[in-house]
């Protein structure tokens, strides 16, 4: 009972608290209200009235806004929190307090009790009834009496006061409210007290980009205008410029962020603005990536933030480019408006991609919703095309031998070469060719842009002949892979041979200049000798070198090191002239086995012995020690050997220059005979042709006599257009000068043989002076009197011609013609006596030679045993030393005589005549002992001496063995010669036979007289087919020896045999027919053939032989520096980077055309 009626105490109580919280929140809005609507008053006032600025609106609005905090936050949301018991309502104890303060009959009782309760938990009963005691008696009182809302009128007025003073100034001047009201809460913005203008700004837009001027236009407007208008911001305050009509400007300068401003003139301001910050699109960073063309073999490249490109034409250029604040990018090439979209990649990110084609200007464009770039964005690009290749050619040609070319020189591209060849033809010498140009490849390195060449060109193949003229050209390809391969070509070249005139002057130049030089080596030898001897007397009773010794020795190596030079010039010289006389002329074998054996003796005239020698003496010289007399007197030895050798050479030059000389004018004799009948044939042609004529003309004449005329006016006229006719024919007929060029012709051809035959007869004239410079002049023929006749008939012929006596022109020419083949065969004929009474006068020599050698030899054998076998006091020593000395005087007779005979014997080595000077070295040596007594040495001498006399016995055998073939050889040849001039073939017979054979046919003969006939021809075809096969027989033995030759060949001759026989057995049965005649026509088909293919490969091994004798071309020695450099360039060329750009690869090419 008790627990009830205390709760329903405790429930009093919180009604209590309840009407007590809401009582104060009435006051507390009515207390706030009226605060908040004074102090509004307080502020407008204020401001309506003190026109602040921006910082005291500030703060008039702030502390308005603390005040209405305040007063809501402590009036009202406080006791509304405490209504809701949140935030320490009033306790039990504390309401008790206050309603025992507001009733006087309760006083501490509800106190008592509400504490009496708080300890009930932990006390007895008493407390218990004593709380309910307490409790009944309060149960009459209602606490929520306590409060009175009625207390709250008397702070009404203090709303009801503020708020009518609001309400009035709303209702008559509410600008008084709203303008101060709107002030204070735009309290940082500027207001300006009315004034007699007004600002009136006339930008349409604020809106600025980042980082660019901006002008600010002002129009003043009102009553009264300030002269002057300052415009504020940033806390500072600036002068505008003053334009017409009133109007004011003012530029900032490269606005970084948003500006506010405000304008303000003679006291009064403007209201504020602001300049809104834009950013226009720009570009950031971009980058152009260059993809090469292949052909360059060159890595791709980037170029970051480069926009002026150089790169190759066909290169792939893509752009990628980065930005800021941009939507789309555009491209322009050339300075065209048409710009191209570049494709977007990502947010602010565009690529573009073009091929480069040629140089042209470029611009970029960047926009978005504000506008595009400012500044225009414009490169160039650079195309650089791929050009032309460039070629300089130097060339060194073979003026000797005219057998090459060496070229060389520079080749150059911009980025790479392909490929380098030569392009030559022909052209003849009458300025005809019948060929295109030819090519051939030079091989060169294709990477490589810059290089060197050198090419040696053999011109054997070519074949070219006298007279002829070479035109070539090199021409060079680049790599170019995107217009195609362009080339470029050196300048034309040619290189012609001389003519055959030429060649002759050039040649009987170098032979003059070759006998001059070994006349000259002669001399010098002679001198040499000279001063050895001298040298040698001086030296004889000095024990010591003194200086001008030294000096006489110094002198002689160094004549001796000019003469070695000299030799060696002549080698090369001798060499040079008979590789030119094999190349342009042809010559008998025999001669050209004379000039070989020239040329080995003039490659062996520097021995090795002699060069020790002088080794020897140079040493001497600096070892200051006089043993020089023995040196001396090897030296000597040995230069009377060389003198002889030379001696020697020059001789059989003399002798080889005659015989070609000889040769080369019966060939050109042959010729000129050739030439003349020719020229005879066809001065009778000529004259046949004009009586043809004549006659022809003397019949148009004789009808024209007949034809009657009717009276003497038509004859008359008639002869007058006949006079016309002859004029106009004379004049302009065509034949008439045909016919008169043709005389021309004819005469000038005739000149021109006289001029040739009048050469040759200078040729015999200087033939016969050089026989005469000869030591042993060879036996020539006079020939003055054909000579004579031969010009006596061309020049009569001359004269013919040109009183147009063609007939006997012809026959005169006829008359020169054979006469000059006479003198022809008359020079030949000469040449082979005198060759064979030179070779028998030869034999005869060589034998007594040999026979005296091989008794001198036996001599020097009983000799030396009897020395052998003497004392020095014997009486005998002194008769066998007049022996010792009577031998080497026949010894003398012998050197001699072989010296002499090695001058026209070409089959004499120079050994044998070295071994001659050791045989007469070791008699001097072996009498130099016996007259010194020295027994030992003599006899070891004299054993010596007879070895070689035995050796050159042996060699000297050999020699007449030579000697002996070629004689038999000769004889055999001379046999010949007086014989049948020619020899017909098989095949000739075998037309012969066949023409006998179809005359048969055509004759119509029978009977006895076509079997005799037939048996005949029958006969001839059988002794061709047993020629045939005795033919055949010895191929097959010379295919046995040489594997050339076919099978074919074998087959082509057995199927003309089976030919033959068949024709063989037609003409013994008299079945003479069309089929016989054409297999005859088969038969003389197939032998042409064959004796053709034979003829070729007979050529064939003559060429083959004639290149194994040759000599290995090697480049001329001026030329061999040359093609080191080029090589050592080429080589140095191929460490250039490939990669080098353009620039720098023509820097190394400048620099290598320096060095050059």
């Amino acid at each position: 009972m008790s627990g009830a009626s205390y709760q329903n105490l405790v429930d009093k109580l919180t009604a209590y608290k309840r009407k007590y919280y809401s009582n104060l929140l009435i006051r507390g809005i009515i207390v706030s209200t009226a605060l908040l609507l004074s102090a509004f008053l307080i502020v407008n006032t204020l401001e309506y009235y003190g026109n602040f600025n921006p910082v005291l609106r500030g703060l008039l609005f702030f502390s308005f806004l603390s005040l209405f905090l305040f007063s809501t936050v402590y009036w009202i949301v406080n006791p509304i929190l405490k209504l809701y018991n949140i935030n320490h309502p009033l306790s039990d104890e504390e309401a008790a307090v206050q309603i025992g303060k507001f009733f006087p009959e309760i006083k501490d009782k509800l106190l008592n009790t509400v504490q009496l309760h708080s300890l009930s938990h932990s006390q007895n009963e008493l407390l218990q009834a004593s709380i309910a005691q307490k409790t009944q008696s309060l149960s009459i009182v209602n606490f929520k009496d306590a409060v009175d809302f009625r207390e709250n009128n008397r702070y009404v007025k203090y709303v009801a006061v503020p708020f009518v003073i609001i309400v009035c100034l709303f209702i008559f001047s509410p600008q008084f409210l709203t303008e101060s009201s709107a002030r204070i809460v735009n309290f940082n913005k500027t207001y300006v007290p009315a004034a007699p203008f007004s600002f009136l700004l006339k930008n349409s837009s604020l809106d600025v980009f980042k980082n660019e001027d901006f002008t600010v236009y002002l129009n003043m407007q009102g009553k009264a205008i300030p002269e002057n208008v300052f415009i504020s911001y940033n806390d500072r305050r600036y002068k505008m410029t003053s334009l017409e009509g009133n109007s004011f400007s003012y530029t900032f300068s490269k606005i970084q962020k948003a500006i506010d401003f405000s304008f303000d003139a003679a006291g009064f301001n403007s209201t504020s603005f602001s300049l809104n910050l834009i950013t226009r699109p720009s570009l950031t960073q971009f980058n152009a990536q260059v993809n090469y063309p292949v052909y360059l073999n060159r890595a791709n490249d980037n170029f970051n933030n480069v926009g002026n490109l150089v790169v190759p034409e066909g290169s792939q250029i893509t752009w990628s480019f980065s930005s800021v604040e941009t939507d789309s990018l555009l491209v322009a090439f050339d300075n065209n408006t048409d710009f191209v979209s570049a494709q977007k990649r990502s947010n602010n990110k565009f690529q573009f991609t073009k091929e480069a084609e040629s140089s042209l200007p470029y611009q970029i464009k960047l926009k978005n919703t504000y506008g595009a770039n400012k500044e225009d964005i414009k490169y160039y690009l650079e195309v650089i095309p791929d050009q032309y290749p460039k070629i300089n050619v130097e060339y060194f040609r073979d003026t000797t031998l005219y057998n090459y070319i060496i070229l060389g020189g520079n080749i150059a591209d911009d980025y790479g070469l392909n490929k380098l060849s030569l392009h030559y033809k022909v052209i003849r010498s009458d300025g005809s060719t019948n060929q295109n140009f030819r090519s051939m490849a030079i091989g060169i390195q294709p990477k490589q842009a810059i290089q060197k060449f050198y090419y040696q060109w053999e011109l054997d193949s070519l074949n070219l002949n006298p007279g002829e003229k070479l035109e070539y050209f090199v021409q060079v390809w680049d790599n170019d892979g995107v217009n195609g391969s362009k080339s470029t070509r050196s300048t034309h070249f040619t290189f012609q041979l001389p003519t055959e005139a030429e060649l002759e002057k050039d040649l009987i130049k170098e032979v003059d200049q070759t006998k001059g030089g070994m006349s000259s080596a002669l001399n010098k030898v002679d001198k040499i000798k000279k001063e050895i001897n001298n040298l040698e007397n001086r030296l004889k009773s000095k024990k010591t070198l003194d200086f001008q010794d030294k000096k006489m020795i110094e002198d002689l190596l160094n004549k001796k090191a000019e003469l070695m030079k000299e030799v060696e010039s002549l080698q090369k010289q001798v060499d040079e002239l008979n590789q030119k006389r094999e190349r342009f002329s042809e010559s008998s074998p025999k001669l050209t086995e004379k000039v070989e054996q020239l040329q080995k003796l003039m490659d062996e005239l520097l021995d090795d012995e002699t060069k020790k020698l002088y080794d020897e003496l140079k040493k001497l010289l600096e070892s200051n020690r006089n043993n020089a007399s023995d040196l001396l007197e090897k030296i000597d030895k040995k230069e009377a050997n060389f003198e002889k050798e030379i001696a020697r050479a020059l001789e059989m030059f003399k002798q080889i220059q005659f015989e070609q000389k000889l040769e080369k004018e019966i060939a050109d004799l042959n010729k000129l005979a050739e030439e003349q009948k020719e020229l005879s044939e066809k001065s009778l042609d000529d004259k046949k042709t004009k009586e043809d004529k004549k006659s022809n003309d003397d019949k148009l004449n004789e009808q024209k006599k007949d034809e009657k005329s009717t009276d003497k006016s038509e004859v008359l006229k008639e002869q007058a257009e006949k006079n016309q006719e002859n004029k106009d024919a004379n004049k302009d007929n065509p034949e008439q000068s045909l016919k008169q060029d043709e005389k021309q012709s004819l005469e000038e051809k005739q000149k021109e043989l006289n001029q040739k035959f009048e050469d040759t007869k200078k040729a015999l004239e200087e033939l016969k002076e050089l026989n005469k410079s000869m030591e042993e002049p060879n036996e020539m023929q006079n020939t003055s009197e054909e000579e004579q006749k031969i010009s006596e008939e061309q020049q009569n012929s001359m004269e013919q011609l040109q009183k147009n006596q063609n007939k006997k022109a012809s026959q005169s020419q006829k008359n020169a013609s054979e006469q000059m083949q006479e003198m022809a065969e008359k020079l030949s004929q000469m040449q082979s006596e005198m060759e064979m009474e030179q070779t028998q006068e030869n034999l005869d020599h060589l034998r007594d030679i040999l026979e005296n050698l091989i008794t001198l030899s036996f001599d020097q054998e009983k000799l030396m045993k009897d020395f052998r076998n003497v004392n020095l006091s014997d009486p005998r020593f002194v008769k066998l030393s007049q022996e010792q000395l009577k031998l080497k005087d026949d010894a003398k007779i012998i050197e001699d005589s072989l010296y002499s005979l090695a001058k026209r014997v070409f089959q004499i080595e120079s050994f044998v005549t070295r071994e001659v000077s050791a045989m007469k070295e070791y008699m001097d040596e072996s009498a130099e002992g016996i007259k010194e007594r020295r027994l030992n040495i003599a006899t070891g001498n004299q054993q010596l001496a007879m070895t070689s006399m035995n050796n050159l016995a042996l060699l000297l055998n050999d020699v007449l063995k030579q000697l002996q073939d070629q004689m038999s050889s000769m004889a055999k040849s001379g046999k010949k010669q007086k014989g049948n001039k020619k020899t017909p073939g098989l095949s000739e017979l075998q037309q012969q036979l066949n023409n006998k054979i179809q005359q048969l046919q055509q004759s119509g003969k029978s009977g006895k007289e076509l079997s005799e006939e037939l048996a005949k021809l029958a006969a001839e075809q059988e002794m061709l087919r047993n020629a045939l096969q005795q033919l055949q027989k010895g191929r097959a033995k010379d295919k046995g020896k040489n594997e050339k030759g076919g099978e074919g060949e074998d087959g082509t001759l057995s199927d003309i045999l089976k030919k033959m026989e068949e024709t063989e057995k037609e003409l013994v049965n008299k079945n003479l027919n069309n089929q016989t005649i054409n297999r005859q026509k088969e038969i003389l088909t197939r032998l042409l053939d064959s004796e053709k293919a034979q003829k070729e490969r007979d050529e064939e091994e003559r060429r083959e032989a004639e290149q194994a004798k040759e000599k290995p071309r090697t480049p001329p020695s001026q030329f061999a520096d040359y093609i080191k450099a080029k090589e050592k360039q080429i080589e140095l060329l191929k460490t250039v980077p490939p990669s080098l750009s353009p620039y720098y690869r023509k820097e190394v090419d400048e620099y290598f055309k320096k060095i050059d």
